[in-house]
């Protein structure tokens, strides 16, 4: 709701603040008195196209400030976008124009593009008249009127299509990812096959590098190694030259065996020395053997350089160790194995994809005609108020159209493409006139006649439109008595729901106003001026009188308004 409007230096206007109220605002005064000054500086504060020639003549600025209270949370989504914290649902609006052509938005206090401006306005205000900035022109609003005008029969079966398609878009997606992982694994499969293979048939074991490394220096040196063992064997147990170590040892044993007896301080020593003997015949064993196990085959170094060279082949093309290369094998051998299954996962996901499909088939054609059924109902509403408004030659129509896609999903015999909102493309059409074809609702002429027509549709969706400030511009051009009359009452019923400006020249639809503002044109010091008076009692009486009698306000006209007034008190208390 509008709650305050300032204007500073703007066309005539030098300063002005207007405090409205809820309900129905009736705006009236003489022709060029800057009715269309106030609605002008409206559409500054929602963004619309400002211009230097607006800005008050000897002036270097114009400015227009506008406060407004809200309970739509689609705003605070908008302004937290924007890095705005939300003010306990008030907006305060400004817009400031330069003489050198710069313009300046603010909301809230920071400063925001007037980009911004619009998309908050289209939330905050709708102008029905010579402006076009109606939420109702723009096609897309459509089809969440009609779902909100439906809202018992369609909220959940559109629920149900959103659930299903949700889990549709989701299937679609796990498909699809199967898919690529599959061609990722085509691509590498051969590459991965001639790995596996390859590693397969190198037999690799953790430690045989080790092993081989030890065993190629053995060979390399076996005979040092061998003359070494051979001549150590010699000394401590053949004793071909001279006498061996042990046999020496053994002698040495059994002559302190003969004196022991005899003097014991040797028998420490005698022990030692069995001790001794013992480890060299042991020692001098595993000499024999090591020295029987020395092979000279030079084809068995042949064969582990061979091997050895094979390993740091693979080593070096692989760039990975020999544990590493292990570990990579069996995980390129797990990988053949799994690629092996998603073929089947796909065909098993595709199945399941596919009765899903069928339930949103099903969900989108019962969506579908209960959006068919709500629109035809809103057909007949829509004639039977414009037809109060006496405009019953001007026909109405919801066109309902199923959004076709060639890459779509099948439904009767065609190629549809279906959304969480379903398969509907929706748009409100209307003829003016008897023969004309029907048109979109922005292709219809402005001014009353179209303010009428929007009329009418607020009539019917006042209950669920949120936008709560609704302005009026001239709705009464062309009409007067009876249909004038009606035009009021409409307005006064839906200002129960919305606040409403309504700019008219209209006594029948100024006298049902909640609060009456009198926009009048002052010349002072040799300047004109814009002045806006909250009128009431004797002051709106004369004001109405005005509107019925012209310049000349008589004693009559001054009855004839007292009883307007008597008679809007009665119709807004019904």
């Amino acid at each position: 709701m509008l709650l305050n409007l300032c204007i500073k230096d703007y066309a005539l206007i030098d300063d002005l603040s207007i405090a409205f109220t809820p309900g129905l605002n009736i705006l009236t005064g003489e022709t060029g008195a800057g009715k269309s000054i106030i609605i002008d500086a409206i559409n500054l504060i929602i963004g619309e196209r400002a211009s230097t020639d607006f800005i008050r003549t000897g002036r270097q600025n114009a400015s227009v400030q506008a406060i407004f209270d809200y309970e739509d949370i689609l705003i605070d989504d908008i302004l937290h976008e924007y890095g705005i914290e939300p003010e306990e649902n008030t907006l305060i609006i400004s817009r400031e124009l330069s003489i050198q052509g710069r313009s300046f938005c603010r909301l809230n206090g920071k400063i925001v593009p007037a980009s911004l401006l619009k998309k908050i306005g289209k939330l905050l205000i709708d102008i029905h008249g010579q402006h076009q900035h109606q939420s109702l022109l723009d096609k897309k609003n459509h089809i969440r009127l009609l779902d909100l005008l439906g809202f018992d029969e369609i909220s959940k079966s559109k629920k149900i299509v959103s659930l299903i398609y949700t889990k549709y878009s989701k299937m679609q997606k796990d498909i699809a990812d199967l898919e690529t992982e599959y061609n990722d694994f085509c691509r590498r499969q051969e590459r991965l096959k001639y790995e596996v293979d390859e590693l397969e048939k190198a037999q690799l074991k953790p430690e045989e590098e080790n092993l081989l490394e030890e065993n190629k220096i053995i060979l390399e040196n076996a005979e040092r190694i061998l003359s070494t063992l051979e001549s150590a064997y010699n000394l401590l147990y053949q004793g071909y030259d001279t006498p061996a170590v042990i046999d020496n040892l053994s002698k040495t044993i059994d002559g302190f065996e003969d004196i022991v007896d005899y003097y014991k301080p040797v028998n420490t020593i005698l022990e030692s020395l069995k001790n001794t003997l013992y480890e060299l015949e042991d020692t001098s064993s595993t000499i024999r053997n090591l020295r029987d196990s020395i092979d000279f085959d030079m084809e068995k170094l042949d064969a582990i350089n061979t091997r050895l060279e094979l390993l740091d082949r693979i080593k070096s093309k692989y760039n990975k160790s020999i544990p590493e290369l292990i570990t990579y094998k069996a995980e390129a051998a797990a990988e053949l194995d799994l690629a092996l299954n998603l073929n089947e996962k796909i065909n098993e996901k595709n199945m399941e994809l596919a009765g899903i499909e069928t339930d949103l088939v099903n969900s989108v054609i019962e969506l579908h005609s209960k959006r068919k059924k709500v629109a035809d109902n809103l057909e007949h509403n829509i004639s039977k108020e414009l037809k109060d408004l006496g405009m019953k030659n001007v026909k109405f129509k919801v066109n309902i159209k199923v959004n076709e896609d060639k890459s779509g999903i099948e439904l009767n015999g065609k190629k549809v493409r279906i959304t969480e909102e379903g398969i509907d493309n929706i748009e409100f059409l209307i003829s003016t006139n008897p023969g004309e074809p029907l048109k979109p609702l922005d292709k219809i002429i402005s001014g009353g006649e179209s303010s009428r027509i929007m009329l009418a549709l607020k009539s019917i969706i006042a209950n669920v439109d949120r936008i709560s400030c609704l302005i009026f511009d001239e709705i009464d051009a062309g009409i007067g008595g009876r249909t004038a009359q009606v035009v009021g009452e409409k307005l006064s019923r839906i200002s129960n729901k919305h606040q409403i400006l309504c700019v008219t020249h209209s006594p029948q639809i100024a006298s049902l106003g909640d609060a009456h503002y009198l926009i009048k044109k002052e010349t002072k010091s040799g300047k004109t001026f814009t002045r806006v008076h909250n009128i009431n009692g004797q002051d709106r009486i004369n004001e109405l009188a005005r509107m019925l009698g012209g310049a000349e306000i008589t004693k009559n006209t001054i009855i004839h308004a007292q009883e307007m007034l008597s008679m809007a008190k009665d119709v807004k208390k019904s």
